[in-house]
């Protein structure tokens, strides 16, 4: 091989290694670390779904099918985060502390108040009426609970993968701010597939999108956000009977009808498809912003 042909071939070899790889610490590039991470994830849900559907004979729609993908996703970003990234897990904002428990309780109470705003809102205005409470004992505690058990494992995992090893590996790659701009549209792509979504679901999904990043960007940790998000899912379906995201629960504590357009009332797929939540999400902005500056929580 003459002089030439071989420095040319280590040239290329040393180009591929920078498309792969980065000249600073040697990792992989952020782009394949996050395919990484998705095939590992794709690897452990799809078995693990699918398989315990055949044994247990469950609909794709039953909250276990959460649950699974939940514990799916924990050791795939685990896996990823510690032998692809080279990082530790706790490092994408799991610091388990007292502000974490802080953090997780004002997420859920403010969501509670948020859902609470826009169904108060819809029910004064007349966009939602025969408006019924169902209290059955035990049995609605049993149901209330359940609902916050599943929905704080929805609220877990998708944190932990949109705000925490997605985001924060785009953001290494291409900077924050174009990070939060395309998991913004990917987070409202994602749920613009749901059930009864439109262009105005999707935009005001994309704006939730916001809403969970600052979470993460005001605290440097992911605790509000997962509080946040759990809250929001349990408050506007299982207690104020709305559709979440195009999906109604079965059992619920209110029950009532929509009166009123779809980008009013939120129709069949929920307060997301609704004018009314957008200034209650911009006004929880401010509530986050105000809690994260606080020096002491307890």
């Amino acid at each position: 091989m003459s002089a030439n042909t071989q420095a040319l071939q280590q040239g290329n070899n040393a180009a591929n290694r920078r498309w792969f790889r980065s000249p600073a610490d040697g990792r992989l590039r952020a782009g394949w670390r996050i395919a990484a991470f998705l095939g590992i994830f794709y690897a452990i849900a799809l078995p693990l779904v699918f398989g315990m559907r055949a044994v247990l004979e469950f609909s794709k729609s039953s909250p276990l099918v959460v649950v699974l993908i939940a514990l799916a996703a924990t050791p795939a970003v685990y896996i990823a985060r510690r032998w692809i990234d080279k990082k530790s897990f706790v490092s994408l904002g799991l610091h388990a502390d007292r502000r974490a428990v802080a953090d997780v309780i004002f997420g859920i109470l403010l969501s509670g108040v948020m859902a609470g705003a826009v169904f108060s809102l819809m029910w004064a205005l007349g966009y939602v009426g025969n408006v019924q409470i169902a209290v059955n004992g035990w049995s609605t505690v049993s149901i209330l609970a359940s609902s916050l058990l599943a929905m704080a494992f929805v609220g877990f995992w998708e944190e932990l993968v949109f705000r925490g090893y997605v985001l924060q590996n785009m953001a290494e790659g291409m900077g924050m701010r174009t990070a939060i701009i395309i998991s913004c549209v990917i987070y409202g792509l994602v749920h613009a597939m749901n059930p009864n979504a439109g262009i105005l679901s999707s935009m005001i999904i994309v704006l939730f999108g916001y809403l969970r990043i600052y979470g993460y960007l005001s605290t440097g940790q992911l605790w509000l956000s997962i509080g946040m998000h759990t809250g929001w899912n349990f408050f506007q379906a299982t207690v104020f009977g709305f559709a979440a995201s195009g999906h109604a629960e079965e059992k619920t504590l209110i029950t009532h009808d929509a009166q009123a357009a779809s980008w009013l009332s939120g129709g069949d797929f929920g307060p997301e498809a609704s004018v009314l939540t957008i200034p209650v999400v911009l006004l929880a902005l401010l509530a986050m912003r105000v809690w994260s500056r606080r020096e002491k929580i307890l």
